[in-house]
């Protein structure tokens, strides 16, 4: 590896530019010329007319390459109108005389861009053209193309057409051929994608292709969680975050139902007030992400319970102290896909549920704990936000082998309901008095009414008694950071 900095001239036009990257930024003077327009579908392409001192992070670097008539091309994605805002993809064509001296910088400064990624991954695409109200396909065409082409990745794409359409492609994937597998879509597809790969009889080598997510729903709960309220509806956050990332192992959880159903859930699995919102505001999908505000509301004011039997295992029960762990694990190390084991049975290739099936009696040496109540709802989790504006479960973590179990009691009152529904926007209702917020390994929950919702990862699922049990690491997601953006507030980053 060569010593930095990394230095090189080039011309923009009749001016001479200096590139220098240190290791951890590239920049350069952007004079004041009108700099050639290279379109990207209708992304900006780069300044005109401007000039200023240009900064590039080693992550927002997507590619540097050599074009047929000689010429340097830088692309990068960044934030160009402050850090809150959508990055964006910029294209720089530089004017080089020695190509021997430009092909060295140019090896050497990608060599460190991407050093423990693969550049030009190869993607299975699947893109839901009725996601997001109809406008995936324009994210996909308009935004996330480009990039991608941009880093010079390559792509297989498929545009859904059914239900379940998803789950058949990965069921019957050839995952050799592929590097990751991205939806853009909502958490529907990626649902499909998960319990398609693990309905495969190549389960144990299946579920080890990382998946990614660009948001194109109306509820993007895994992007938010991996890019945070700020950045977790923009779409070349999302696809930078799937360029640059590392596999980040994630829990799954194994849902059983009846004698013989099961299947797997990464979001969450709700009952009462929750799945209502989820599942009976369907009609109002034209509100985007708004419906979920606009029913909750309704649902919390009505003050609507729901009886049930709730049984758990706890693990932690004091909201103090899970906010204590959830610090410790932000200070502790991130740890990658290819670090850890899994739970897959290595001689049987399947998982092995610890507590049993839903049907099974519960075990009193497994410290289940059983209550009879009336809820207003109860709410088991894996990812920290729903969607935007809704940090549901803030102290969950993407592979600590815990369900984060959120409990809203019968007599929550209108006052509380809002002081509960406000603080839901960013997380702090784990704090109020009526909340209970556990951390428990399984679940099981049995209605007692005869009809009413049940909702899994966003999917209608049967109005019968389930149960829920957290397998660690069973699948990965892309990330650049390796854990989820903060959700739980206090203590360090």
């Amino acid at each position: 590896m060569a010593s930095f900095p990394l230095l090189l001239s080039a011309h923009l036009g009749d001016f001479q530019v200096q590139l220098a990257y240190n290791g951890q930024v590239l920049q350069f003077d952007l004079p004041e010329v009108e700099v050639s327009k290279q379109q990207a579908g209708c992304l900006p392409c780069g300044p005109t007319a401007s000039s200023g001192f240009r900064v590039f992070k080693t992550v927002e670097i997507l590619n540097i390459s050599i074009s047929q008539e000689h010429s340097l091309v830088i692309a990068a994605c960044a934030p160009k109108h402050g850090v809150d805002k959508e990055s964006v993809l910029e294209i720089f064509t530089f004017n080089v005389k020695d190509l021997a001296l430009t092909s060295q910088w140019r090896t050497d400064v990608l060599n460190h861009v991407y050093k423990g990624i693969k550049k030009g991954r190869h993607f299975k695409i699947l893109v839901n053209p009725f996601g997001g109200q109809g406008h995936a396909k324009r994210i996909w065409e308009h935004t996330a193309e480009p990039l991608f082409k941009a880093a010079g990745c390559t792509y297989d794409l498929t545009y859904t057409t059914h239900r379940y359409h998803a789950k058949e492609i990965a069921r019957d994937l050839d995952i050799r051929a592929y590097d990751a597998i991205v939806s853009v879509s909502g958490d529907g597809v990626i649902h499909e994608v998960i319990n398609g790969l693990m309905e495969r009889p190549d389960a144990i080598i299946a579920h080890k292709l990382p998946l990614g997510a660009v948001p194109g729903g109306s509820g993007n709960a895994l992007s938010f969680s991996l890019l945070g309220e700020k950045h977790g509806a923009h779409v070349a956050n999302a696809v930078l975050n799937i360029v640059k990332g590392k596999a980040m192992p994630v829990d799954l959880c194994s849902v059983t139902q009846g004698d013989s159903s099961r299947f797997f859930s990464f979001e969450l699995q709700s009952f009462g007030l929750i799945a209502d919102v989820d599942l009976g505001s369907e009609h109002l999908r034209w509100m985007g992400e708004a419906r979920f505000t606009f029913s909750a509301v309704g649902k919390l004011l009505s003050q609507a319970t729901y009886p049930c039997e709730l049984a758990y295992i706890p693990a932690e029960n004091n909201i103090k102290k899970i906010q204590e762990q959830y610090n410790e694990y932000r200070n502790q190390p991130v740890i990658w896909a290819d670090q850890t084991h899994d739970e897959l049975d290595q001689d049987h290739r399947t998982i092995i549920d610890r507590y049993g099936r839903v049907s099974d009696p519960l075990k009193e040496n497994d410290g289940w704990v059983v209550e009879k109540d009336h809820y207003a709802t109860v709410v088991g989790a894996k990812l920290p936000w729903i969607s935007k504006g809704s940090v549901s479960h803030p102290a969950a973590q993407p592979n600590d082998g815990l369900i984060d179990l959120l409990i809203f009691p019968k007599d929550l009152g209108r006052m509380a309901g809002v002081q509960i529904m406000i603080g839901v926007e960013t997380g702090v209702h784990v704090f109020h008095e009526k909340v209970r917020y556990l951390k428990v390994k399984a679940f099981r929950l049995s209605p007692q009414n005869q009809s009413g919702y049940i909702s899994m990862d966003g999917e209608h699922t049967p109005y019968a008694p389930y149960q829920v049990e957290a397998h660690r690491g069973l699948v990965s997601v892309l990330s650049i950071e390796g854990r989820y953006a903060r959700s739980m507030s206090g203590g360090s980053k």
